[in-house]
């Protein structure tokens, strides 16, 4: 094997699947990234409107994070760790009503994994757990089998029972005593956060509270902020049993997910137990912790919720005003485009790739962007302009198909 260094982004695309952009241009490698701007090696700015994250270099929050890896980064769960005390603290007066346990681990996944954990520990006997088919539920064995409403693996502690996506109404009627949990997210791509009306949720925590199944809320891409509030779960009129937030906690900078559940669910399960019953070999190691404290702060003393309702008044301004066939719709800084089918929704995110906007992949008709919740007006305000002139084009091409 030659010996000497190597070029850093040979390397990476050495090992990329994909190593050109639709537009057939080289995948450009980053070098930096705040907010929403991604700055490349090869000098391009792009706008993140896939990561629907915290937002990279906020001061206060690097800050904090830099201050606690110079401390200590890892520890042992025997010693007393004052960054997780502090995070535990914070998510308890974060979190509305009766949530106040928190299990912090590695991923929003992860943490969403710990919910199907703990329904299968209040209901052993229970083979269900029921959801909407289509939605994300992670990447995990449970989850990937809610989403797709058939199991991934069989003989999984919990099989799926799904409604399907136009019907979400439906899942109301679904809850019996064979359902160990219920997993629902404020909103998603493609239901918006009034498509279920408040005495819909006030139902099914009725009908969760008579059968005993536990309420999952799953706040990984709308909370803390993102829907221009705290939480999604404040305009919804309940108290779920578990609230499960993601990434964003960790300022994209440090790997973290938490599990927030009331003390009667928690002890019901793990209560007066060794607590390795359930743990998580790096999860809540003061890093993550100190990440977790920093971001709710900044959340709160920046009023990033209003950041994101001005983000939804300008996106829903650019709805109005479009013309063509595409479907638009904010909640917060949730934005999704709905389009006439699956290939429409290709082309779309690839127009938006040609404008150097990130997005993920479109889930079939849906392209989804959300910036990071830090990102500035200047950059949010280039996002929507560009989304514009990407409808634009893609009505353009429709017309003259």
């Amino acid at each position: 094997m030659a010996a000497g260094p190597a070029d850093p982004a040979a390397v990476v695309r050495r090992h990329l699947i994909r190593d050109r952009e639709p537009s057939g241009r080289p995948v450009p490698v980053v070098a930096r990234q705040r907010g929403a701007r991604v700055e490349t090696r090869d000098g391009r700015v792009l706008l993140d409107a896939a990561s629907g994250g915290f937002g990279g270099a906020h001061p206060r929050v690097r800050a904090a994070i830099a201050d606690q890896a110079r401390r200590v980064a890892l520890s042992s769960r025997i010693l007393v760790s004052r960054p997780l005390a502090g995070a535990v603290a914070a998510l308890a007066e974060f979190c509305p009503g009766p949530l106040s346990v928190s299990y912090l681990c590695n991923s929003g996944d992860e943490a969403l994994d710990s919910a199907f954990k703990l329904a299968k520990g209040t209901h052993p006997d229970r083979p269900y757990a029921l959801g909407i088919r289509g939605e994300d539920f992670g990447a995990l064995s449970h989850g990937r089998s809610l989403g797709r409403g058939s199991a991934v693996l069989p003989g999984a502690p919990l099989r799926p029972r799904t409604v399907p996506a136009e019907a979400p109404e439906e899942l109301l009627a679904r809850v019996d005593e064979s359902v160990a949990a219920v997993l629902i997210a404020p909103a998603a791509p493609g239901r918006p956060l009034g498509r279920l009306p408040l005495d819909w949720w006030v139902a099914l925590r009725e009908r969760c509270h008579r059968t005993g199944t536990l309420l999952v809320v799953d706040e990984r891409r709308t909370g803390p902020a993102r829907l221009g509030r705290p939480l999604g779960t404040g305009a919804l009129g309940i108290f779920p049993d578990v609230l499960v937030l993601g990434e964003t906690l960790g300022a994209d900078a440090v790997p973290v997910g938490v599990s927030v559940m009331t003390r009667a669910v928690y002890e019901r399960v793990y209560g007066r137990r060794n607590p390795s019953l359930h743990g998580s070999t790096f999860g809540a190691n003061p890093l993550s912790a100190a990440a977790v404290s920093a971001v709710l702060d900044a959340v709160v003393s920046d009023d990033l919720a209003a950041r994101q309702r001005e983000f939804e008044q300008a996106a829903r301004r650019l709805g109005r005003e479009q013309a063509g066939s595409a479907e638009l719709h904010a909640d917060g800084s949730l934005l999704w485009v709905r389009t006439r089918a699956p290939g429409a929704a290709r082309r779309l995110a690839a127009e938006l790739a040609a404008r150097d906007v990130l997005v993920r992949e479109p889930a079939a008709d849906l392209v989804t962007l959300a910036p990071p919740l830090t990102a500035e007006r200047e950059d949010t305000d280039q996002i929507l302009d560009r989304l514009a002139e990407a409808l634009k084009a893609l009505d353009t091409e429709e017309t003259a198909r």
